[in-house]
């Protein structure tokens, strides 16, 4: 396995949030029928190339999460080889009719059978996925159980564990209120917390107004649903195999590339490293970038988008494209195979959200914007 942490490289990011980026993608939009319910789909780029699959996080669509990213100007060299099939979870796209309160919402599991239906509706023999937080939870349900589809699969801040007591109980009481129809000073916190980590809520305002604006429109009620359905998930159930005492063993676990990101200051850091304990080292690399926390396509666009550059070499994908300064050191980081100021997490340590968010909530709770 490959461990990187971008911490050298000087490279500005967006000066505006991504959602302000002009959109220079050809767009399409829509309604896919899956069996759990019409889902919404954005799509960027010619359908003739190569297919990106990606799916969003909580409070958050496929517009606001990834549109802005694939229109970055970094992303153009890679944008003339790929087209982007963005999936919304059921009744989480703009304008979105709310769904009935009682409504029986897919499960994770269910929610990548939705996946797969969107995949065989646009006759895609062969994708790289991405996906951010929920949305690489859900990806990675489908990667995992149809491999044959899967090239490679981008993951950012992948819990692969199911939910912690304290993020039950977090995501309960700020359900409550959302199942009412109400978005509180409370939820949005949490949502800014679940998205930023405190460090960037502290230091990068514009951002945090940008997303409070955004969390602001969210359908509430269908918000709650999905959030059910979130917290009620089932562990990935992937295991590392032990090379040196099983060689032969055979454990389930993801049989295309994996890219594993996050950021130096993510709220899900421990959550993030105990995936990456989980996941084969012989399929997958882990970068880390520094002055980031949680949104690393807002934050760090532009290290993002040659982390993504290379991965997609590693692939196969885009040889033509010049390698820059950022994916040279990169490349030669992934050469000598070395973990650069990486702290070592114990694998008995306590996995899932709670781990994360308990240590900053002891850490800082003087000054918790949640409280």
């Amino acid at each position: 396995m490959n461990d990187i942490e971008l911490t050298s490289v000087d490279v500005k990011g967006a000066m505006t949030p991504l959602t302000d980026v002009e959109a220079k993608l050809k767009e399409e939009n829509v309604y896919v029928k899956t069996r759990y319910g019409n889902v919404y789909v954005t799509i960027q780029g010619d359908r003739k190339k190569t297919p990106f699959v990606t799916y969003h996080d909580l409070g958050l669509n496929s517009v606001t999460q990834f549109h802005g990213f694939f229109n970055f100007v970094d992303n153009e060299p890679i944008m003339d080889s790929f087209c982007v099939y963005n999936i919304n979870a059921l009744g989480q796209e703009e304008g979105a009719a709310p769904l009935p309160p009682n409504y029986p919402y897919p499960t994770c599991d269910q929610l990548a059978d939705s996946v797969l239906d969107v995949v065989n509706h646009f006759h895609i023999k062969e994708c790289v996925c991405i996906g951010i937080g929920f949305g690489a939870n859900i990806l990675a349900r489908f990667a995992l159980l149809h491999p044959d589809l899967v090239r490679g699969i981008v993951l950012i801040n992948l819990i692969s564990t199911k939910c912690g007591w304290i993020e039950w109980g977090y995501q309960k009481w700020s359900n409550w209120y959302l199942s009412s129809g109400q978005f509180t000073e409370f939820t949005k916190n949490y949502l800014l917390w679940h998205h930023f980590g405190y460090q960037s809520m502290e230091t990068k305002h514009d951002l945090i107004d940008t997303y409070s604006r955004i969390f602001a429109k969210v359908n509430p009620n269908n918000l709650s649903l999905l959030i059910s359905s979130y917290i009620n998930r089932t562990d990935l159930g992937i295991e590392r195999k032990d090379y040196e005492l099983e060689p032969r063993a055979h454990k389930f676990n993801f049989k295309c590339e994996v890219l594993n990101v996050m950021g130096d200051d993510s709220p899900h850091d421990e959550d993030v490293i105990e995936t990456n304990s989980r996941l084969d080292p012989s399929k997958s690399s882990f970068v880390k970038f520094a002055d980031c926390g949680g949104m690393v396509l807002e934050e760090q666009p532009a290290k993002l988008a040659e982390a993504l550059r290379h991965f997609l070499q590693g692939l196969g994908y885009v040889p033509h494209l010049s390698i820059t300064r950022t994916s040279a050191l990169v490349s030669d980081r992934v050469a000598m195979n070395k973990t650069l100021l990486l702290q070592q997490v114990s694998r008995n340590s306590i996995s899932g959200p709670s781990a994360a968010y308990n240590k900053e909530h002891e850490a800082k709770s003087s000054k918790n914007p949640i409280a």
